[in-house]
């Protein structure tokens, strides 16, 4: 047996648990720093108007947990990973415009990312995404691969 079908399953099940840990954490900060990230979000020189800020305020951390909780359902899992995907993009982009074109940089997320830097921020936003792109990529191949065993075992 490969290494890779041997520990593909252990290897999703791990950057599934980064991932809920992650969305749960940020989500539930943000909501109850829920004054703070709206201030974020308003100050930034990267989003237009106070209502932009509102909705994303309430949307973004409604969302994290959303995708945290298909992530953590095996029949969902592979949705839930592509959104979490989808959302460490976003995220990435807005903190490289941040990094690269912002003229200031406006205070940094709750929680424990206000110890980052921005270019740090960056980095980990990065290593996120290649996380989801491994998960999401070992899922399939894991997948084909079942149904490579199930047809030789019918035959």
């Amino acid at each position: 047996m490969k290494w890779g079908k041997k520990y593909s399953g252990i290897i999703i099940e791990i950057i599934s648990v980064l991932f809920i840990v992650l969305f749960v954490y940020a989500g539930f900060t943000k909501l109850m720093e829920g004054d703070r990230f709206f201030n974020n979000l308003n100050n930034s020189p990267i989003l237009p108007g106070n209502a932009t800020a509102y909705i994303l305020s309430w949307g973004i951390p409604i969302l994290e947990i959303l995708v945290a909780f298909f992530v953590a359902w095996p029949r969902t899992q592979l949705k839930g990973l592509y959104a979490a995907l989808g959302l460490m993009i976003l995220f990435t982009l807005y903190v490289a415009g941040i990094v690269f074109f912002s003229p200031y940089t406006p205070c940094s997320c709750g929680g424990i990312l206000t110890l980052l830097t921005w270019p740090q921020h960056l980095v980990v936003n990065i290593c996120f995404v290649s996380l989801a792109i491994i998960a999401i990529r070992l899922y399939h191949i894991r997948k084909l691969s079942n149904v490579e065993l199930y047809h030789y075992k019918v035959e």
